[in-house]
């Protein structure tokens, strides 16, 4: 809504009311109303169509009352804020309008300023909210492209080619072992899956590159770096650690340290 004038679709079945509405609303240079509807059933298949920011919803209407309105809103996904009025202030018409997803409620009758007021405080709130929702989307994409460039390098410097394949999924499998490491125990039935679906291809692939990659490391890469890594219980004369167990490894130690960091929330670092 910021930025731009509030869309606001009024929907009461008292018509002379209507343009009054409509007539408060054109005074105010960041409100714009964009229709009006007098019936429940036509607002239940208009709201969807038109989007608009802000529905001001009368409790009692033809075919559908407001409750009812409400209702179907939730169902179906709808996300315009709905301001309430009615001339019935029974407690309990209010708490069920705010349980079914009303945003403010305004008792008839009532002063043009009082309307514009509850308008303005629903614009607010939803600012608020978006900017919190973007924070938070912002503050997950930092955590995923911390983890991201920790499994990378760990993957690197043990001496796998970024080019191969099973670097790539030997990096996904990391970090969803990172996010729910119950998927240990679901290496074959649903870790591999998972993986060949995000790289359109095969779990079988996905096994075989893996194993290559690590074959790779232990053929070809830095043995001081192997033994920090796996200690000594695995090495190049005594063979590789497993698919699962490579993963589990990479995972357990990333994990520990980005919890010795603080760079990812707990509920980032799975179980």
């Amino acid at each position: 809504m910021e930025g731009e004038a509030t869309r606001i679709l009024i929907v009461d079945d008292n018509r002379e009311f209507c343009i009054l509405l409509q007539d408060w609303i054109a005074k105010e240079p960041d409100l714009v109303c964009v229709g009006t509807i007098y019936d429940g059933r036509t607002a239940v298949k208009k709201i969807p169509e038109m989007n608009p920011d802000i529905v001001i919803l009368d409790l009692v209407l033809p075919h559908l009352d407001g409750l009812g309105v409400l209702e179907r809103m939730r169902q179906m996904g709808v996300t315009s804020k709905f301001l309430i009025l009615s001339a019935f202030g029974a407690d309990h018409f209010v708490e069920t309008a705010l349980k079914l997803g009303a945003d403010s409620f305004v008792m008839k009758p009532f002063e043009p300023p009082v309307l514009m007021q509850r308008i303005r405080e629903i614009v607010r709130q939803a600012a608020i909210t978006d900017i919190g929702a973007h924070q938070d989307s912002l503050t997950v994409q930092q955590e995923k492209a911390v983890v991201e460039e920790m499994i990378a390098h760990r993957i690197t410097e043990i001496g796998i080619p970024a080019h191969y394949k099973g670097y790539r999924y030997l990096k996904d499998g990391i970090s969803m072992v990172i996010d729910d490491v119950e998927l240990l125990g679901q290496v074959t039935k649903v870790l591999y899956p998972a993986i060949a679906e995000r790289n359109k291809t095969s779990p079988e692939k996905v096994e075989r590159a893996m194993r290559h990659a690590i074959e790779t490391a232990w053929s070809r890469g830095d043995v001081e770096v192997l033994h920090r890594t796996f200690g000594y219980s695995v090495d190049a004369s005594r063979g590789r650690p497993t698919n699962s167990s490579f993963i589990a490894k990479l995972a357990d130690q990333i994990r520990l340290e980005l919890r010795a960091k603080g760079a990812i929330s707990d509920s980032s670092q799975g179980k």
